[in-house]
């Protein structure tokens, strides 16, 4: 039995070795693509990033600002003339008798008398072009909204970075979950084909046993009951196993066959340090939901002193310079103004709209508030609650595995009573499945305890990517015992019955008690014939 378990372990080694795809991820390599690959921890990167331009938008409100404008435009001009001609002058003064002016009459105020008069005036008609340019800077000097807009926006930045360092612990948890989800469903697993093969085999046996007379029916019943039931888990158990290693492959974004496996010889310790008020006072300070909040609260009471300055007067220290040009005889010439000078501006009356969003913002500052202290109040409840929960879970621990070993104690006592005939076969599949069932309750223990230390470690804000490190070496330990090795050789009495082979799936007792009942006597030829056809 020996010679041929090392052998199947050499092969299996050599196979696994063999085939190029067939490699174990260990934690750090399953954290490393989560980061690379996680959607939901993709997004909040995006996320914060886009909160970050706002800090640099309300600093940009406070920056000078620049503004060029031009325009070009074809014009026609239809109409009389404005242009009073020489021509039109001489023939306008005959007219009226002024022609030719006396002498120290002034030649404008002999055109001014023509102006009124309309003889020798002609309709007009001019195509022009007109162009102007337009050029204008402002730099604010009194903007005290502004200015606590972007001290609001530095309170929110802090607040979205606290917010990212969270969401990187959550990514954490969840590798580590997934990560560990995988071993224990494959443990779990593991044990679960073992207790089937295990009746399998005993099932054959009692078959067997009791064609010669030596058991009852309701013996058999009972066994091939059990193992329906194991057969049924096994299915559970498998489908357990594909549907975490997909959640792995959501997570990663890649297919992982194979995990590193966990030993048996991880160190179950009580949490450093041992007090509670001290786990308190690194939640107080570290949390990172808490630190996001009170960022939030800043921020709140920064909005309130925006919406309050609304009140307040505006200051702006402006430029502007306008240049134009035009073709036409009709318009005017070319021109350039400059403007320099400060713009002041009091707000007296927007409607109320400015008093309720004072109201608003105060209301605001309060829920950010109650928000606050809800954080504060649930970092300190779940770091009491995984503290007490990683105390339990260390004790728990070692009593699973005293459980372990006292319940193959008692199977093999009652095994001994139901071969000697004072132990009923109930009993000896009660003391079987208890076996078992310690076993996996080991298993989910010792990963339960990997799991709420770290989630301790989360709550008190002291969870860093070192901490999955260090678990990795835990993975890396050269030893390969798993839970299913957990206990010595001597001590195992539930071996896997290796040399039986089931090519055909076992009929139930029903099915092969009808089937004999329709056979008839054969001869010892006939018999020796169907046996040898059934191998």
């Amino acid at each position: 039995m020996r010679i041929k378990s090392t052998t199947s372990s050499i092969l299996a080694a050599w196979l696994f070795f063999s085939i190029p795809n067939a490699y174990a991820e260990n934690l750090n390599d399953i954290f490393a693509l989560a980061r690379k690959n996680d959607p939901e921890w993709a997004s909040k990167k995006q996320k914060y990033l886009g909160d970050r331009e706002k800090l640099e938008q309300a600093f940009g409100s406070m920056m000078p600002t620049a503004e060029l404008t031009g325009n070009w435009s074809q014009n026609r001009y239809e109409g009389g003339s404005t242009a009073l001609t020489l021509d039109n002058a001489i023939e306008c003064g005959i007219a009226n008798g002024t022609f030719p002016p006396t002498v120290g009459t002034d030649f404008i105020d002999f055109l001014s008398g023509c102006q009124d008069d309309a003889v020798g005036f002609t309709d007009v008609t001019e195509d022009f072009q007109k162009s102007s340019y337009n050029f204008t800077a402002t730099q604010p000097l009194l903007r005290m909204d502004r200015w606590h807009r972007y001290k609001r926006a530095q309170s929110l930045d802090n607040a979205s970075k606290a917010e990212l360092a969270l969401g990187q612990q959550e990514l954490m948890i969840r590798s580590a979950e997934a990560y560990f989800g995988v071993l224990r469903s494959e443990e779990e697993l593991r044990l679960t084909q073992s207790e089937e093969k295990t009746l399998r085999a005993q099932l054959t046996e009692i078959k067997n046993r009791y064609k010669l007379g030596l058991l009852r029916d309701t013996d058999v019943y009972e066994l091939q009951a059990q193992h329906d039931i194991a057969k049924a888990a096994v299915i559970v158990a498998e489908t357990a196993v594909v549907n975490i290693k997909d959640t792995l492959a959501m997570l990663t974004g890649k297919d992982i066959q194979t995990v590193t496996p966990l030993p048996k010889d991880i160190p179950i310790e009580p949490p450093q340090p041992a007090a509670l008020s001290e786990w308190e006072e690194f939640a107080a300070k570290s949390n990172y939901q808490l630190i996001a909040s009170q960022y939030l609260v800043e921020a709140a009471e920064k909005e309130r002193k925006e919406m309050k300055a609304a009140h307040a007067p505006t200051a702006d220290l402006f430029l502007n310079y306008n240049h134009s040009d035009s073709s036409g005889s009709q318009s005017t010439p070319s021109s350039d103004l400059t403007t320099i000078g400060v713009r002041v501006s009091l707000p007296l009356y927007t409607g109320g709209i400015t008093s309720s969003q004072v109201r608003e913002s105060e209301h605001r500052l309060q829920e950010s508030r109650y928000n606050s202290e809800l954080a504060r109040r649930n970092a300190l409840r779940e770091t009491r609650q995984f503290h007490s929960q990683v105390n339990a879970d260390v004790a728990s621990v070692q009593a699973r595995l005293r459980a372990v070993k006292s319940n193959n104690s008692s199977l093999r006592a009652v095994k001994a009573g139901w071969q000697d005939g004072i132990r009923s076969m109930s009993d000896a599949l009660a003391a079987q499945r208890s076996v078992y069932q310690a076993r996996k309750e080991y298993t989910i223990a010792r990963y339960e305890y990997i799991m709420d230390t770290l989630k301790l470690k989360k709550a008190a804000g002291v969870l860093t990517p070192d901490d999955l490190q260090t678990l990795n070496t835990w993975l890396d330990s050269p030893s390969s015992q798993t839970v299913s090795t957990i206990l010595e050789e001597e001590d195992n009495f539930l071996d896997q019955v290796d040399d039986i082979k089931f090519e055909r799936e076992l009929k139930t007792f029903d099915d092969e008690k009808k089937a004999a009942s329709k056979k008839q006597h054969k001869s010892l030829y006939d018999a020796f014939k169907d046996w040898r056809d059934s191998e």
